[in-house]
């Protein structure tokens, strides 16, 4: 459970932050415009519809059925690339407070070792500065993808994706809740909008995606070295209509 405050001098002045992001239960991640060309390199790309909001958002999937990330083994990260939305914590940016973040006095990630977050007389340090820059940089991102996703919504290009994963025993898991974009629609579109996408950078974001959901196989790989029951057989769909 979180428990957000502002980042305060005097309260926080003892507290330290473990190198270590806390990723270990991680499910997903949301992701950069930027970060598509990397990320597909590990992970299924998809859209996740916002609970509060309703908007897509675009994230990284790390996990099949279990409550744990499947690239962190070892108390190490075992992928190409680590999204950035995934180490921001335990900051937030706050431009009502005196430092500019807010802090998640909850997270496993403060403590009384590692790098303190203030001098002894009670300067930021570099640790501070550098939180928010990449808050900042990933919080642009983001935004830059969001437009994008905001885009294909606009255009009707957005489709369910259904994920169904067969055990050995026969009954099925499937994964509720993830989007991708229609192959048909996309094709339907007329030239002046696919021109513009195109000067965008939109169509061949939107290649990435679609070519990234053969990384969910790569996933069932993941499960099964896990030592969790195994996923014999993988269904992949991207409801076009």
């Amino acid at each position: 459970m979180t428990k957000i405050a502002a980042l305060d001098r005097a309260r926080h002045a003892a507290l330290r932050l473990r190198p270590t992001p806390d990723v270990e239960r991680m499910r997903y991640a949301l992701i950069g415009l930027s970060e598509l060309t990397m990320a597909c390199a590990d992970f299924p790309i998809c859209l996740a519809k916002d609970a509060h909001t309703g908007r897509f958002n675009l994230i990284a999937l790390f996990s099949l059925e279990e409550p744990r990330n499947l690239f962190w083994l070892a108390q190490r990260w075992q992928a190409t690339y680590l999204p950035q939305a995934a180490v921001t914590a335990p900051f937030l940016l706050d431009a009502n407070t005196e430092l500019g973040l807010a802090i998640d006095e909850n997270s496993p990630r403060l403590g009384h070792e590692g790098s303190p977050l203030f001098e002894a007389d009670g300067r930021p340090t570099a640790v501070l500065s550098e939180a928010r820059a990449r808050l900042q940089r990933v919080t642009s991102d983001v935004a830059d993808a969001q437009v994008m996703v905001d885009r294909f919504a606009e255009l009707r290009l957005i489709r369910p994706l259904t994920v169904i994963l067969t055990r050995k025993n026969g009954t099925e898991h499937q994964i509720e809740g993830l989007y991708s974009l229609g192959s048909n629609a996309l094709a339907a579109l007329g030239d002046d909008v696919i021109v513009t996408l195109y000067r965008l950078g939109y169509i061949a974001a939107a290649s990435i995606m679609r070519a990234s959901l053969s990384q969910i196989e790569r996933l069932r790989q993941l499960h099964n070295l896990s030592g969790t029951e195994p996923f014999t057989d993988l269904r992949v769909q991207v409801l076009e209509n």
